[in-house]
């Protein structure tokens, strides 16, 4: 081993970027992976060529950060591809500590870092997750090569997006980095037998920006997550889960403010069971969520009154704090909406009839009413029950609908409408969602339906196997018998055309409308051809017309329960969801309060607030940047009358 300049890397086989990116005269520590092996099988003369790429590494160690078995460093091979280098750390020992001892827990830590690294193998080439290259020994010490994201985490992107002081943000830009990560954890469960990462944490989730910055990709409303320090992962199978913990008795507990309880205990029965399940990443990556919205976790394990009890005590007996959004919790709301142009574009669309400026109360109220919708998505998540927790996919779901109508909402919220509902795609349908009663009764009702369907296909075409009949249409015409599989087919044809029409948008509006009208075409289908049908005995064509109603009926019974489990309640629950009747005359805001609007408006009306939103307005948050909204134009507009469509002021 040793150390070279960056002005010697400058080789005729290297990349001169790399020392012009790392500055001249920069330390580098040449290292050498010994024992390497590849994440995947290669023949002899591709194995050859990619051990080659790795056989000298450039490590610049000042670039290194801790990844939790290990720290993970920047490197480049000769060629000025760059890598993470990623070093088990040693354990500290103790002074007294025998020789034996030593040696069983390097081996144990050995263990653990080798697990990992069979983690990360299983996830690589898969998006949301880094690159994997191989694994050897770096001086005797085991060692894992992997993609060197460039990025920033999670903690640097509220920095960075924060509209308020207490790091809050804008609940549509945490919204959809929550969806694009649920999105990454639903990924995690369909590699192999699936995987749960035990340790989501903002330090565990970093943003891509290598070839969009943070700031494009929030205009453009989609972010590049990655996950990274598989340390804590685990596999879902029974069969391997909580094979790490019982071979190397090493457990790497997750980060206490997102963690489930599970994770922060010991004595739980079942255990290994409870730690093997993708319900901990839910909690987990809902709290991450929960922080942005609020700028806190959902529980305060440093508060005062809690000082003594265990993180576990705390997520059990008590429930999380109730999220407040930075439009509940900022004072300034003309200065918050600088920030956020599509909340600005959404309410100036209606501002004008509503004579609403900017710091309006009426604003406010419609924003937190849009806003109450993603406490109610996050809120499941954070059961201490694991059951009680709904699925990954569930949550991306509702958080997919919920960006999709934000804008909507608003400007429905505004004029009175109830709120487009979260529901889509049936989110319910996961069976620890907690609309698993609606997906008991739909499932029962479904059974029963393709039970009646079924029946009535066989019954009927037993009657009418090997019946005489004669069929004419115009110039075509046959006469012959019908046969058991063309008379059942021919009433099954409607319910299949009608459910394989459905099945991309189940449970949602669109779904039960293109199901409905595949199943009445081919039931016009089916009755236009058997029209000029003529069977032997008047009774059985009578018959035949009966069970084609019934089958017909029994098909369209699912997609009628699927819409009722699913849409209906979302819509009931959201008309319930309005602001209270606003001074506006005819086209003044009109509906029920919510419960979070009145108790908002009595801490407006009383002038008392979050610390949050007694603070000062952020410099950063003074200069308003190109592109964003112009609120001064638009308070003008409101003063003077004018006339528009409300959105020509809001460059």
């Amino acid at each position: 081993m040793r150390d070279v300049s960056t002005d010697q890397l400058a080789s005729p086989r290297s990349d001169a970027s790399v020392p012009a990116a790392l500055g001249a005269g920069a330390r580098l520590r040449v290292v050498h992976l010994e024992g390497f092996e590849e994440p995947v099988v290669l023949k002899d003369d591709e194995r050859a060529a990619y051990r080659q790429r790795f056989a000298t590494l450039f490590v610049d160690e000042e670039r290194t950060r801790r990844g939790g078995l290990g720290s993970v460093a920047w490197a480049c091979n000769a060629w000025g591809e760059t890598y993470a280098v990623k070093t088990m750390i040693e354990p500290a020992y103790g002074e007294q500590e025998e020789d034996d001892a030593r040696h069983l827990r390097r081996e144990q830590a050995c263990a653990a870092f080798r697990a990992e690294y069979d983690a990360h193998r299983a996830l690589n080439g898969f998006k949301g997750f880094p690159r994997l290259y191989g694994y050897g020994l770096i001086d005797g010490a085991p060692a894992m090569l992997m993609e060197w994201i460039e990025g920033v985490t999670l903690e640097q992107v509220r920095d960075e997006l924060a509209v308020d002081d207490a790091s809050r943000l804008a609940p549509l830009t945490a919204a959809r980095i929550g969806r694009d990560l649920f999105e990454v954890l639903g990924r995690l469960e369909l590699v192999g037998d699936g995987f749960v990462h035990r340790d989501i944490s903002p330090a565990n989730i970093m943003v891509r920006t290598a070839h969009r910055s943070l700031r494009k990709q929030n205009e453009e409303g989609s972010f590049e997550i990655c996950l990274i320090d598989f340390g804590s992962a685990a596999a879902l199978a029974p069969a391997r889960a909580g094979s790490f913990t019982r071979a190397a008795r090493v457990v790497r507990h997750a980060t206490a403010a997102y963690a489930p309880p599970e994770m922060l205990s010991d004595d739980l029965p079942h255990l290994e069971r409870l730690r093997a399940s993708a319900a901990i990443d839910v909690y987990a990556a809902a709290s991450v969520l929960f922080e942005l919205v609020d700028g806190h976790t959902p529980f305060d394990l440093d508060a005062d009154d809690l000082s003594g009890a265990s993180p576990y005590r705390v997520k059990v007996d008590t429930a999380p704090r109730r999220l407040v959004s930075a439009h509940e919790a900022d004072a300034d709301m003309a200065s918050l909406l600088v920030r956020e142009p599509d909340v600005a574009v959404a309410a100036g669309r209606v501002a004008r009839d509503l004579a609403l400026d900017p710091d309006a109360v009426e604003l406010r109220r419609a924003l937190m009413l849009v806003d109450n919708q993603l406490t109610e998505l996050v809120t499941p998540c954070l059961a201490s029950a694991q059951a009680k927790r709904p699925r990954a996919q569930a949550v991306h779901d509702g958080l997919e609908s919920f960006c999709a109508n934000y804008v909507v909402n608003i400007e429905r919220a505004l004029t009175g409408e109830r709120l487009l509902p979260c529901t889509d795609r049936a989110s319910w349908f996961a069976s620890t969602s907690p609309y698993a009663i609606n997906r008991l009764v739909f499932t029962m009702g479904r059974a029963a339906s393709y039970a009646v369907l079924v029946a009535v296909a066989l019954i009927t075409a037993l009657v009418l196997d090997g019946a005489s009949a004669a069929w004419e249409m115009g110039p075509f015409a046959w006469e012959g018998h019908l046969s058991f599989p063309v008379v059942a087919a021919l009433l099954i044809a409607p319910a299949v055309s009608g459910a394989w029409a459905a099945r991309d948008d189940a449970g949602t509006l669109r779904g039960f409308i293109h199901g409905s009208v595949a199943l009445a075409l081919a039931a016009l289908v089916v009755l236009t051809a058997a029209g000029p049908l003529t069977l032997g005995a008047s009774s059985q064509a009578g018959g035949a017309l009966v069970a084609v109603f019934a089958a017909c009926a029994a098909g369209w019974c699912p997609l009628v329960l699927d819409y009722a489990m699913t849409v209906v309640p979302a819509l009931i629950a959201e008309a319930r969801r309005a602001l209270p009747a606003g001074e506006r005359g005819a086209v003044g805001v009109a509906g029920g309060a919510s419960a979070i609007a009145e108790s908002s408006a009595e801490r407006l009306a009383s002038g008392s607030s979050d610390t949050a939103g007694d603070c000062e307005t952020k410099a950063v948050r003074d200069e308003v940047p190109s592109g964003d909204v112009n609120l001064a134009a638009w308070a003008d507009d409101q003063e003077k009358g004018d006339a528009g469509d409300g959105t020509s002021d809001l460059t």
